[in-house]
């Protein structure tokens, strides 16, 4: 699954674009217009991380991976989109803490949850997770302490659900590319004026 914000500004940028017509060549125009958009799109992810941030105990590092400008404008082609990463986060994403043979985790600020015969560990790789034993069956954890081919008991990684999936809500969304759409607009047009002034100094 793909979650994908996008807007339509198509008339906007358009008419920005063709008041410099006269000042720029047609490529000019065309890179700074792909220029405003990606950097509007850029501006907008801190905006959905904080949205996220305010429901959800989930550490800066993870957060930060989420979500990515992609595609972005380019000359050719003045479409770009921020892509949300819908994968299942690991529960060491939110800063669990050990309490006997339990995990104690919030997930959703305000909202402690206990999974229970789970421990914290750092793997020879130097990656440090949730462990418990068991197996994932499709979206499920299932516990299980039965020995694998090999004779050991199997340890898996715990996971929960992609924030963005729980809390990337319609209204987030609707804020989003409203913030967006204005943010291109007003960011070609800034770039394209700071060409034309660039241009005027040399002269």
């Amino acid at each position: 699954m793909k979650i994908y914000f996008t807007t339509e500004k198509k008339d906007e940028i358009e008419r920005i674009m063709q008041q410099f017509e006269k000042q720029l060549s047609k490529q000019e125009i065309l890179k700074g217009a792909a220029q405003g958009i990606n950097s509007a799109l850029s501006r907008s992810i801190p905006r959905i991380n904080k949205q996220v941030k305010n429901e959800y105990n989930i550490s800066q590092k993870y957060l930060s991976r989420m979500a990515t400008v992609f595609p972005k404008a380019n000359s050719y082609n003045l479409y770009g989109g921020i892509h949300i990463n819908d994968k299942r986060l690991p529960i060491i994403a939110f800063k669990p803490k050990q309490k006997g043979s339990s995990i104690a985790v919030t997930i959703h600020k305000g909202k402690t949850e206990i999974i229970r015969n789970s421990f914290i560990a750092t793997m020879s790789s130097g990656h440090t997770g949730v462990f418990s034993r068991g197996r994932y069956d499709k979206r499920d954890f299932v516990p299980e302490r039965k020995k694998t081919a090999s004779g050991k008991t199997r340890i898996t990684q715990v996971h929960t659900a992609s924030v963005f999936a729980m809390g990337v809500s319609k209204s987030v969304a609707n804020d989003v590319q409203t913030f967006m759409g204005a943010e291109a607009v007003a960011r070609v047009e800034g770039i394209l004026r700071s060409k034309v002034e660039k241009i005027a100094k040399n002269f």
